[in-house]
């Protein structure tokens, strides 16, 4: 299994290269094209979430292939114990109608928001990883 790991400034406009780099890590992993512009959409929701709670703190984005399909993990420090996400907003439906799994963790002053995807079978439309049996 690969692990790419990007991390980019604290700063909105910086956003697209991590929605570039999940969209080339699920697009060279067979996924399909709207399952790559989730993606890319809940990893930028979830960058965004951090930022606004993270002030000076990098974001770092690893993404690791497993068998099945994709996990992105952010984190970044944040400057406060209150909650990345509710999960009573508007930001929360967003990421876990776009991702297949989120958890989001906070230890100490670093915040976690993993999100994972499952790649479709393109053959019979069932998400499993491609290959597995039933």
């Amino acid at each position: 299994m690969d692990t790419v790991t990007v991390r980019v400034p604290p700063k909105a406009d910086h956003l697209a290269l991590l929605r570039t780099a999940v969209g080339w890590m699920a697009g060279r992993d067979d996924f399909t094209i709207d399952q790559v512009d989730d993606l890319k959409m809940a990893v930028e929701e979830a960058a965004v979430q951090l930022l606004r709670h993270g002030g000076s703190s990098d974001i770092t984005l690893d993404m690791l292939a497993t068998r099945t399909g994709v996990e992105a993990r952010l984190h970044a420090r944040v400057d406060s114990a209150d909650p990345v996400i509710d999960e009573t907003s508007f930001s929360w439906l967003i990421l876990k109608a776009l991702a297949d799994d989120l958890e989001v963790d906070a230890d100490a002053d670093i915040a976690t928001i993993v999100l994972r995807k499952t790649r479709m079978d393109l053959h019979n439309g069932d998400d499993v990883a491609v290959g597995d049996a039933g």
